[in-house]
């Protein structure tokens, strides 16, 4: 009797199967492939990505640049990488590639280029960057890579030298007693920075604090002695903003230390207190593609320059 029991329960097993195999239940096969295809589809995404605000104006002081934004593109030169700008005068590109990437800002009269050396993968970018005709500035860049190094560009909004901290932007940054503070050469204290004052960190995150490894203040201080000199060639204090520009020379007059060239719609003035990277100031010439840095005149063209750096 316990055989004959048997026997019955592994006919009507076969049977059940036969007929799942023949259609006699649809509802319980397709969740197995279903899984597998999901799986599958969600493999890693690789390179970097890169999100920015675009500010800047049309022509005149009182225009806001998102008159112009609609119909203004991003693209990652050399690939199919592209974002439109959108009235917020936002976009996010991801997938960058890593190493050199050069963005191209088209559209609405502008031409112009920003590049990124040394671009991780799965690097996270965020800029703010002026675009003005063939002109680009980046005006804050945070860039975070995955192993928790960051690095930050930007205007210092609070300084607390008592409680080692300071912060660009909204940004926490704690600046240990050993780290470096410099300009150029020169060490400072962190107290010697001052809010307004442009900065380029290196250090590690921790939450949503940066630890520095290196602070660089890239502009001289109103009381220094660069604007103490009524004949330097930089113009005295005459300080408008922080400024960063990239792209061609043109109109190169001068000789050197003291040059006046274009980069796109700036004049750029250089002097003795000019650094000069990856080429001397006398092998500067027209259509060199540069980076410079340094402080925009009150007039809102004229940037008097602390470095000029060749850019391949």
């Amino acid at each position: 009797m316990r055989i004959n029991t048997v026997i019955v329960a592994c006919v009507l097993t076969v049977a059940a199967a036969t007929a799942t195999a023949c259609g006699g239940d649809k509802t319980s096969a397709p969740t197995a492939p279903a899984a597998i295809t999901s799986t599958s589809t969600s493999s890693a995404i690789t390179g970097a990505s890169i999100a920015g605000t675009v500010v800047g104006a049309t022509g005149t002081a009182s225009a806001p640049f998102r008159t112009m934004a609609t119909g203004l593109t991003v693209t990652v030169t050399g690939t199919s990488l592209s974002s439109s700008v959108d009235d917020s005068g936002h976009f996010e590109l991801h997938g960058v590639p890593s190493g050199h990437v050069e963005l191209h800002f088209s559209g609405r009269g502008a031409d112009a280029m920003l590049a990124f050396d040394g671009v991780a993968d799965h690097e996270e970018i965020q800029i703010t960057v002026r675009v003005s005709g063939t002109t680009a500035e980046i005006e804050d860049n945070h860039r975070d890579t995955p192993d928790n190094r960051s690095e930050i560009e930007g205007i210092v909004t609070d300084v607390n030298a008592a409680a080692g901290t300071l912060r660009v932007g909204d940004t926490l940054v704690s600046v240990p007693a050993t780290v470096t503070v410099r300009h150029g050469s020169t060490a400072m204290k962190l107290s010697d920075v001052r809010v307004g004052d442009r900065v380029h960190i290196h250090g590690t995150r921790t939450g949503t604090t940066i630890v520095a490894t290196e602070v660089e203040v890239e502009n001289e201080h109103a009381g220094d002695d660069r604007g103490a000199n009524p004949g330097d060639d930089h113009g005295g204090d005459n300080h408008g903003g922080e400024a960063e520009l990239t792209g061609a020379v043109t109109g190169k007059t001068g000789g050197c230390p003291n040059l006046t060239f274009n980069v796109g719609a700036a004049t750029v003035v250089t002097g003795i207190k000019t650094d000069f990277h990856d080429v001397a100031c006398g092998a500067l010439a027209n259509n060199d593609r540069v980076e410079v840095k340094g402080s925009r005149r009150s007039d809102g063209v004229t940037v008097d320059a602390t470095r000029v750096e060749k850019k391949k």
